[in-house]
């Protein structure tokens, strides 16, 4: 085991040198500050492998998954795409951090289209009346982190509740995905449809256009 964890250790360190060493050469090549650089290749990886892994392994939208799925259209394409996000939703609207900001293919594919729908824990909601509103606009968030929130430029996508009903999508093998996700999953709790108001979602991503 020790030995293990020490080639580990090792090729964590090569592959970082090796990483860094590129960040850099890319800094002085194209103009671009650090944080641009690790934002970039965040995204990339998001993008390209965690986001394909969590749909192709049907982990999103399931009874007890973190992650919901949203279903939504290609602008340009007409092609149907699977997003894995996380969402949180209180009365009849859903709201989901733009941690990349508004200007990512599947927001755009939303707010062109005017529609969109999600599954989370089995359920599937209709969602239209797409939205960017700050962070004082989101009753989910605390109203002591609002006015801070908002100074640092936090934004949600606000998406009003149509109807929901118990169901899933139909599963696609490796789902590809060109949008990261947001940041880390927010507590969840989302149920069979049921009188009471407050409802909790699954919450950042395919995204062609």
């Amino acid at each position: 085991m020790k030995r293990i964890t020490r080639r580990l250790g090792l090729w964590t360190i090569v592959i970082g040198s090796i990483w860094l060493a590129g960040v850099r050469g890319r800094m002085r090549d194209e103009g671009l500050s650090f944080g641009d650089v690790v934002d970039r290749d965040l995204r990339g990886f998001v993008t390209h492998w965690f986001n394909p892994l969590v749909m192709g392994f049907g982990l999103a939208g399931g009874r007890k998954s973190p992650w919901a799925v949203l279903e939504h259209v290609g602008r340009s394409s007409g092609t149907t795409y699977h997003t894995p996000i996380y969402a949180l939703t209180a009365g009849d609207h859903a709201f989901v951090r733009l941690t990349y900001g508004s200007d990512v293919h599947w927001v755009r594919n939303v707010q062109a289209a005017g529609h969109c729908r999600m599954q989370a824990h089995e359920t599937i909601f209709e969602l239209d009346e797409p939205a960017i509103v700050p962070a004082s606009d989101n009753p989910l968030v605390p109203s002591a982190l609002r006015a801070p929130l908002d100074r640092t430029g936090r934004k949600y996508l606000r998406l009003h509740v149509l109807d929901r009903a118990p169901g899933t999508f139909a599963r696609r093998p490796l789902e590809l995905a060109s949008e990261p996700i947001t940041s880390r999953p927010p507590a969840l709790a989302i149920h069979a449809p049921r009188p009471t108001s407050g409802v909790t979602a699954g919450a950042g991503a395919p995204s062609a256009g």
